[in-house]
């Protein structure tokens, strides 16, 4: 069942693998080491931090490897900022736009981390990904730095791929202006 479960999760089907963790409720299986790494997982890949972490709470044993893994990724455990960003960025590469930001406000109004710059720019993805230029814009307008080249290039990507003449020549100018010398600026 473990299998099964690491193929949902790969494929963010999040659905499919809440039915499998019903299944292995009603069958035992959750009982299991691996099957419950499993489910951790797919929740986690799926954007659902707040199941992912319950069921790592309420497992009966853990497994070592995998507790300190999983550890290393929870903002309330207090672990380096950098795994922040891995979370963002599932948010973004699976589409779940307001999780991702809930998420971002939740890192600093609830557990009061200062965001790094890396952590802007995976909003800006988030974003730009949902074709949400304009509050991409705004969002950019009140980050309390500038974006840095990776931001930008995301915005103006972005705004090619949508056809926003406006916001693409805003991002344009900004990153001749942040990088002259650059040629795909």
């Amino acid at each position: 069942m473990g299998s099964v479960i690491s193929s949902c999760a790969n494929l963010a089907s999040l659905e499919e693998g809440a039915q499998f963790h019903c299944q292995a409720l009603v069958s035992g299986l959750i009982s299991f080491i691996i099957v419950t790494n499993a489910f951790i997982t797919l929740y986690g890949k799926c954007g659902s931090m707040e199941d992912s972490y319950q069921l790592f709470v309420e497992m009966n044993t853990r497994d070592e490897v995998f507790g300190l893994h999983y550890s290393q990724a929870m903002p309330s455990l207090g672990k380096p900022m950098r795994r922040l960003i891995r979370v963002l960025s599932a948010y973004s590469g699976t589409g779940l736009v307001e999780k991702g930001l809930q998420y971002f406000e939740s890192m600093i109004k609830e557990h009061g981390i200062i965001p790094i710059p890396d952590h802007y720019t995976c909003i800006i993805d988030l974003l730009c990904r949902a074709g949400r230029l304009e509050e991409a814009r705004n969002f950019i307008n009140k980050m309390p730095c500038h974006p840095d080249v990776v931001g930008w290039a995301t915005l103006l990507s972005s705004c090619r791929f949508h056809g926003d003449m406006e916001i693409g020549k805003w991002a344009a100018d900004s990153l001749i202006e942040l990088e002259p010398q650059n040629p795909e600026s």
